[in-house]
């Protein structure tokens, strides 16, 4: 009986651990930055690019995603009322410039999704061919 009520014990402070923790977790989500390089030439792979962000959508959890492009930044992810806005114009072509609006931001991970023309520091490029 002694070891039934021991392990009722654990059990319970095990539960009360992942509870404690999820809870946590779910109030401190950092961001994770991506960045959509919407050039002109990269236009064919728009609807790709939307399939990566929302795999990377569904296999993130307790992290918040901020969306941006090359030319503006969009805002979370979860409160973009249709991700169409993410893809909506496509001219000009991308530089290292562009990326600047985003160096004061508090991301524990910056995703760029590009063609792999630049690849700037600290950022991890997703290549388009």
């Amino acid at each position: 009986m002694k070891g039934l009520k021991i392990f009722g014990l654990f059990l319970v402070l095990h539960a009360a651990a992942w509870a404690g923790t999820h809870v946590y977790l779910s109030q401190h989500q950092p961001d994770v930055l991506i960045v959509v390089d919407t050039s002109y030439a990269l236009k064919p792979q728009f609807a790709a690019m939307e399939r990566w962000i929302t795999a990377r959508e569904a296999s993130t959890r307790y992290k918040k995603i901020v969306v941006g492009t090359d030319k503006a930044l969009l805002g979370e992810l979860a409160s973009l009322k249709s991700r169409e806005a993410i893809f909506r114009t496509a001219f000009g072509r991308m530089s290292e410039d562009h990326l600047q609006r985003y160096a004061q931001t508090s991301a524990v991970e910056k995703i760029l999704l590009s063609d792999g023309t630049i690849n700037p520091a600290g950022w991890t490029v997703v290549k388009f061919p």
